[in-house]
């Protein structure tokens, strides 16, 4: 499938367009530093936008099969690039008739509040309120639109290695989980219709 990934340079991104292409996906990485990506692989190409402004986030969506949605914050005072972001995403696949979305989430988001440890509930309270309610309304925006979305809410994330023993659960608690297992995860959620029209936690 072509899969167009957003926030394909950070940390969860770079994981997220690796694991695409060793799937056999051909990947758009949609970021604004072209330049970090490594254009050795004809099957991966950059696409250089910001993803605020929607005719960049449109462009580089059309002719694609899927997207996946891995952005993050712009520090702990950032309210809006999640939110902005996704709906230009949304947006631009609904022009393109391009259905399917995988949106990367946080554990703690929604229902799955009761998932997470007391410390993470104080700290989504006090020192990450705005990245907590930024995600609280990218979900609602993917929720409400009418493509064929997956929400994943992502423990706290880690560099360790690949394991590929991880849950997907909306009831056990959840501690954290790689990086390289979150977009293992991800990735397949592409074909996967499991989770289709659902929010998911996904732990270690």
């Amino acid at each position: 499938m072509k899969v167009v990934v957003f926030g394909a340079t950070g940390k969860t991104g770079q994981h997220v367009c690796q694991k695409a292409l060793a799937e056999g996906h051909t990947v758009t990485a949609f970021t604004r530093s072209a330049g970090k990506i490594d254009d050795g692989n004809p099957n991966l190409r950059a696409a250089q936008g910001d993803v605020n402004d929607p005719e960049a986030v449109a462009a580089a969506i059309a002719n694609q099969d899927a997207a996946i949605v891995v952005l993050g914050s712009n520090g702990l005072g950032d309210k809006t690039t999640l939110t902005v972001g996704t709906r230009n995403v949304v947006e631009g696949m609904t022009r393109h008739n391009v259905r399917r979305i995988v949106v990367l989430s946080a554990a703690g988001v929604g229902k799955s509040w009761r998932q997470t440890p007391l410390l993470a509930r104080i700290m989504f309270k006090t020192m990450l309120r705005n990245i907590y309610s930024d995600h609280q309304a990218q979900e609602a925006l993917v929720e409400q639109s009418s493509l064929d979305w997956t929400i994943v809410r992502a423990a706290i994330l880690k560099d360790d290695p690949e394991s590929r023993h991880y849950t997907a659960s909306n009831t056990g608690k959840v501690k954290n989980i790689s990086r390289a297992d979150l977009a293992d995860f991800l990735v397949k959620q592409v074909n996967d219709s499991a989770y289709r029209g659902q929010a998911i936690s996904i732990t270690s």
